[in-house]
């Protein structure tokens, strides 16, 4: 049989090699396989990580051929296989998949790979694999170890899954900001997150549409954590979780300069898969608008590795210092940074205007800095309109209105400026009033 060189193949349960020759029941012993989860330290917005909800188990004997293939498409703690007594077996197993997964031959599945349709498909479980080698029927229990500790004749074997996935967790540090900065984070991503892995490991993207091209998120709602503060200005924890991608070390020559980022042309800049942060910002003297600051961050072991290893669980505590701007090419994105310079609202030629039917009004505010978002009030105008006070005309900048007074009474208009300058005018029209 070929290798297997996609995410596997459906079969059934009798798909693998038999055993050419009929061995005696009194030759055989029934084996208790266990599978174990293992824990990651599960928190809010964490999947079941521990949950199994299918299994293909593929035993192999010593010259490498398949003996068992069996699909478990619900799989509980464990399951129960016929061996032949004093055989030494290598086991692995695929959890969560899907769909079944065999092969002929052991060295086959070094070519199986699970692809996943979207970043956060882990529903009904997250991806994991296990391998036991040299599992000798009669000689003990063997845990996932692969040790025995010669009980019980050989009838029981645990398996310890991995999981294909590693586990970010996300935290902010505010302590040693200034007081005057203010930082909101809005999203939290993966860049460059893997599609596929290979399921017996190691795996590595080798090209950019190997990976989605919107990777795993957490949205605005769901990066509350990281803005509600704790002790010592300590944020809540969220996480993302991402496939296998071990790109390994860049240059100490690249890791050190203050410039490091890959250009577009570079294969890592579309492989190397990284965390952003999304942040709204706000000081005395900076602000964003349209566009929000961007903290990013590559993993692994040293500042010179890219690595992001399976079944790892990665804790990271993000620290921004004085005002938050400060970092190399990589990490820190101010391209969305703007110069607050003077903050103002005023309004014209009066918060209180009195005037009589048919005079023509111009009211306006006039904001400072350019840009600022802007709200004219027209809720507020065509509740008056409505009212037969007034008729109007918006200016074209947005900031103000043309008022023309149709009606006695007494109307309201309520203008309002966003961040940085969060200031708002009540106008108060009477017309014909005593």
């Amino acid at each position: 049989m070929t290798a297997i060189s996609v995410a596997g193949l459906l079969h059934s349960a009798n798909g693998c090699v038999p055993v050419p020759l009929p061995v005696p029941a009194l030759n055989r012993q029934e084996v208790t396989v266990t599978f174990d989860a293992g824990q990651m330290l599960s928190k809010a917005y964490d999947p079941d990580e521990t949950l199994i909800s299918d299994v293909s188990l593929l035993i192999f004997d010593a010259d490498g051929n398949a003996e068992e293939c069996i699909w478990l498409p619900k799989a509980g703690g464990e399951t129960s296989v016929s061996l032949i007594k004093g055989n030494t077996y290598s086991i692995r197993a695929c959890a969560n998949f899907g769909y079944h997964v065999y092969a002929d031959r052991l060295e086959e599945l070094e070519e199986v790979t699970y692809h996943m349709a979207y970043p956060d498909e882990y529903r009904e479980g997250i991806p994991m694999y296990a391998e036991l080698d040299n599992f000798t029927v009669g000689e003990g229990d063997v845990d996932g170890s692969g040790e025995s500790d010669g009980s019980d004749g050989g009838r029981r074997v645990t398996i310890s899954f991995q999981r294909l996935m590693a586990k970010i967790c996300l935290r902010m540090d505010r302590s040693q900001l200034s007081d005057d900065v203010t930082m909101n984070v809005v999203s939290a991503r993966i860049g460059n997150c893997p599609k596929s892995v290979n399921v017996s490991g190691p795996s590595r993207v080798k090209k950019h549409d190997q990976c989605f091209a919107s990777g795993f998120s957490r949205g605005e709602f769901e990066t509350g954590p990281l803005n509600v503060l704790g002790p010592e200005k300590i944020s809540g924890e969220v996480t993302l979780y991402m496939l296998e991608n071990m790109q390994g070390d860049i240059s100490p020559a690249l890791a050190h300069d203050q410039e490091k980022v890959f250009p577009a042309d570079d294969p890592r800049y579309g492989t190397c898969s990284y965390v952003e942060l999304e942040l709204e910002y706000m000081s005395e003297s900076k602000y964003t608008s349209s566009r929000n600051l961007k903290y990013r961050f590559y993993l692994g072991e040293s500042r010179n590795n890219l690595d992001v290893e399976r079944n790892c669980r990665y804790s990271i505590t993000v620290t921004p210092h004085d005002d938050g701007l400060s970092g190399d090419g990589w990490r820190v994105d101010k391209s969305g940074i703007l110069d607050r310079g003077p903050i103002s609202l005023e309004a014209y030629p009066s918060k209180y205007i009195q005037g009589n039917i048919g005079d023509v009004i111009h009211i306006w505010c006039e904001v400072s800095p350019y840009g600022t978002p802007f709200d004219v009030g027209l809720e507020y105008m065509e509740d008056d309109k409505a009212e037969g006070i007034y008729d109007y005309e918006i200016d074209p900048d947005g900031h103000g209105a043309t008022l023309i007074l149709t009606g006695p009474g007494t109307g309201l208009i309520y203008m309002e400026a966003g961040e940085p300058v969060n200031d708002g005018a009540l106008f108060i029209i009477e017309v014909n009033l005593p």
